[in-house]
């Protein structure tokens, strides 16, 4: 795949706007030619941006040099010349008709919306393709480091072409890392707003006003208004500026969690998601945008806590309601103001609540007129419908079935009826619930079956999951399209591929029509099927070599997952809650998503004792235990980790003693039992082999190990690493090699060879960079400064030390005892040759240093 686009298309056409028309058609012509040239396929030309496909990475990238070159040399008219950014990726597609789909697609779009006019960047993937077949004597791949690309959740590894002849000194890649921001792009325009936007970007821009909440209707635009000033505020804001999407938890403790994930920082063992926040924004100036926060209002002492504990933090919040923070300044968003009844022709054209609703019928309906006979009927309609946008996007959606003039009349007739009913609501709320209330009246009866089962899904969703909600009883295609043509569902895409939602405002309406309609347990039943299925199937690739997939699958689906637990966890019986805990507990450590798995096995856990069964039972505290464990509370851990174990041996469950025995060992022995601990471990090593659990077998190896090289035993600690490894290495896992691996690092320095300590530091590091696994990362680098010091770069190893140092202080953790012990040797030994003055002195260097620069000296320092 190939895309390309012009860098500073906008100022061209600004700057050239006699000359930009002819410009653009060469360029086409140009590419076209280079294109076919080497048997590509132009599947999108869409203004400036150019979509082909080729049949290997390397036509691909010839194609890609060749327009590179031709573009160069065109002699453009009075200097109107395109500097065009181009980038590659190789992967699976999906063809529907002309339209090519995909996760890979969407990747590839990605990787070349981050490179810089006239360079070529290319991933992981082509770089290996073309390496076994070069595509030039003189062309050079240069490694451009790890990259986060908006949307994606795992960073890439990007590559440009260093071509003789073309220009190769560019800027670092615009990747979130240095945009720092994850604002959503797709927001529409504003109408209407000038002066709230205004007034809002004052608010932020001074600082005064840490805490900004926007109240107003569901429905009224809130999200819109403070992603435009998220925007504004860019250049303010040198940490970056941050969207945390809160719709889909209910649960205040997951709120620091999501931010966590939107900052795009991993919670670590033993320190909570709050202390993780603050901790990594520490004084650093940062803008969070906290979307929804009506349904977790009693969270809001956790926004005092990252105000007080950063300084330089704002946080702007959108709620229906102010969150009654003492610090809080409120901003309402009101409806758009209407017309005036005696406004005259050109006053109605100018008001912003008619140009919304012009706006909105042209979205569904581009070749639909709306003349000036029609001016007044609109008017009166934004009048009756408080100039609310959600409430005029449902009108203007029957717009084409209905004329303007039956559309306002019907309304009329609608609103006679609402004065008599819900007098205790709010005139606002009342109007949005009868603009919803009547487009599901003119629904017919299998659109209002889909539409009000589509409820039952939190946040996004696809078409597969509504059809699983009716098991082919009912043809959902249909009915999914005439709910988008009535704005009550609507599209966005995710990952490439489409997808639908649902505003809360009008979620809650589909809701309550659910529950009046008996079908409402049937289809929670059925959603927690589904997505019980798809977390089940994912389970055993989130720590493998093909993991990106199924974990970015299992993180859109998040909210999704959260509403099945909910659901099984009201159930008299525990075993699908169960299940679903099992299947998520390593995709939740992998992750570093430790306040989610404590929450919900917490929760899994106490539903389980109400049941009585113990099979279930000692499942769900064997899973809690590991969870405890590996977030660091190794006492609660072996307390969960025993009580399973004895209800397994009890049951003469094996393969449940064989589990619960490796956590419950580990637990005793790090809590000053080591002979227990380690009798437990061995019994379990024993009977993961007898049942043939690789995977049992391989933790317990480990935990061998590690007990092992505790006692100073290095090289029955390496022998006992080594079989799990040939375990690891055959179940495809990737998540432990990287610890093991930079262990092993440390004893080949022990023993003077720092050659081999460097190679298998720089696999660790590898590891722990593509898989976004960040402790793993921590402990390359801090075996890596080992390397350094071993070849007598003493500074450099020093610099290296004060990175790691002050990583793990922002983070607030230590490295666990025997890695922090490796570690300690290494920082003595710089210490004592450097003597302490020179060494404070590399050291606070290095901490001063981007982490990014630190990661580049360790991957050049480990490929010397």
């Amino acid at each position: 795949m190939l895309f390309t686009d012009i860098e500073g298309s906008t100022n061209l056409v600004d700057s050239y706007p006699d000359l930009y028309d002819q410009m653009l058609l060469r360029h086409n012509e140009l590419l076209r030619s280079a294109i076919h040239s080497y048997g590509g396929e132009e599947i999108n030309v869409a203004g400036d941006s150019v979509f082909a496909l080729f049949p290997a990475s390397a036509q691909g990238v010839q194609a890609a040099i060749d327009a590179q070159f031709a573009l160069t040399k065109e002699e453009w008219a009075q200097g109107c010349k395109p500097l065009v950014r181009m980038g590659l990726h190789s992967g699976k597609v999906r063809r529907y008709d002309a339209a090519i789909t995909g996760i890979e697609v969407h990747r590839a779009a990605r990787i070349a919306s981050v490179a810089h006019g006239g360079q070529i960047v290319i991933s992981n993937v082509v770089r290996d393709e073309i390496a076994e077949d070069p595509i030039g004597p003189n062309v050079e791949i240069r490694d451009l480091g790890f990259h986060r690309l908006k949307d994606l959740r795992y960073p890439e590894a990007l590559f440009d072409l260093v071509i003789p002849g073309l220009k190769s000194d560019f800027a670092p890649l615009s990747s979130i890392g240095t945009n720092r921001t994850n604002l959503p792009s797709d927001v529409s325009v504003l109408y209407g707003r000038t002066s709230e936007l205004a007034r809002l970007n004052r608010i932020i821009a001074n600082k005064q006003s840490r805490i900004v909440t926007l109240t107003g209707a569901g429905g009224v635009g809130k999200t819109s208004l403070a992603i435009h000033a998220g925007r504004s505020a860019l250049s303010s804001f040198s940490r970056g500026v941050f969207f945390v999407q809160l719709e889909e938890i209910d649960n205040p403790d997951l709120i620091a969690s999501e931010i966590c994930k939107a900052v795009g920082l991993q919670e670590v063992p033993g320190i909570s998601a709050v202390e993780t926040v603050c901790n990594s924004l520490g004084g650093a100036e940062a803008l969070l945008i906290l979307d929804t926060f009506e349904h977790l209002v009693q969270g809001a002492p956790i926004i005092n806590t990252i105000l007080r504990r950063c300084p330089a933090v704002t946080i702007v919040a959108t709620s229906r309601e102010p969150l009654k923070l003492r610090s809080e300044t409120e901003f309402v968003v009101p409806p758009l103001t209407p017309p005036d009844e005696g406004a005259n022709v050109d006053q109605i054209r100018e008001n912003p609540s008619v140009q919304l609703f012009e706006n909105f019928v042209h979205r569904e309906r581009p070749d639909y007129r709306l003349g000036n006979d029609t001016l007044a009927l609109i008017s009166r309609i934004c009048r009756r419908l408080d100039g609310l946008p959600l409430a005029l996007e449902l009108a203007a959606s029957h717009v084409g079935l209905l004329s303007v003039a039956e559309l306002e009349d019907r309304l009329q007739t609608r609103m006679q009826d609402l004065p008599s009913k819900a007098r205790d609501i709010d005139p606002r709320h009342r109007t949005l619930r009868l603009m919803i209330g009547w487009s599901d009246h003119l629904l017919t009866e299998s659109q209002r079956g889909v539409f009000y089962a589509s409820a039952v899904f939190n946040g996004g969703f696809d078409l597969r999951a509504v059809e699983s909600l009716f098991e082919g009883d009912v043809e959902v295609v249909d009915q999914v399209e005439a709910l988008l043509d009535k704005s009550l569902l609507f599209r966005t895409t995710a990952l490439g591929r489409p997808r639908l939602n649902m505003l809360d405002t009008v979620r809650d309406f589909a809701l309550d029509k659910l529950r009046e309609s008996g079908d409402y347990e049937t289809m929670r039943i059925r959603q927690a099927d589904h997505f019980t299925e798809l977390v089940l199937s994912a389970a055993p690739n989130v720590m493998r070599f093909n993991q990106r997939d199924f974990v970015e699958d299992l993180m859109q689906e998040s909210g999704n997952i959260r509403m099945a637990l909910a659901w099984r966890m009201k159930q008299s019986n525990a075993l699908e809650s169960v299940k679903l805990i099992e299947a998520l507990r390593w995709f939740w450590i992998s992750r570093g998503q430790f306040s989610e798995a404590r929450t919900w096995s917490d929760k899994a856990l106490k539903h389980a004792r109400t049941t009585g069964e113990p099979e279930p039972l000692a499942r769900i505290l064997n899973s809690a235990a590991l969870i405890q464990y590996m977030s660091g509370d190794p006492e609660t851990a072996r307390e969960y980790g025993v009580e399973s174990y004895r209800i397994y041996s009890e049951l003469g469950n094996k393969a449940g003693i064989a589990g619960a025995g490796i956590i419950a060992g580990i637990a005793k022995a790090t809590a000053g039992d080591p002979e227990a601990g380690g009798m437990l471990i061995g019994e379990s090593l024993e009977l993961s082999r007898l049942i043939g659990d690789d995977y049992g077998t391989a933790l317990a190896l480990i935990a061998i190990g590690e007990g092992t090289r505790a006692e100073g035993d290095e090289t029955a600690a390496e022998a006992h690493y080594h079989d799990a490894l040939k375990l690891l290495d055959k179940l495809g896992d990737t998540y432990w090699p990287g610890h093991l691996l930079q262990n092993l690092a440390h004893f080949r320095l022990h023993s003077g060879d720092w050659r081999n300590a460097a190679v298998l530091a720089g696999q660790a590091l590898a590891i722990g960079e593509r898989y976004d696994y960040p402790m793993v990362v921590n402990l390359a680098i801090a075996a890596i400064s080992g390397v350094l010091a071993a070849k007598g770069d003493w500074d450099g190893a020093a610099e290296i030390i004060g990175a790691v140092n002050g990583r793990l202080a922002r983070l607030g953790v230590r490295f666990e005892p025997t890695d922090d012990a490796d570690f300690q040797k290494i920082v003595s030994a710089v210490r004592k040759i450097l003597g302490n003055k020179r060494f404070t002195r590399s050291t606070d260097n290095g901490a001063r240093r981007h982490w990014d620069e630190i990661l580049s000296s360790c991957r050049a320092a480990v490929a010397s």
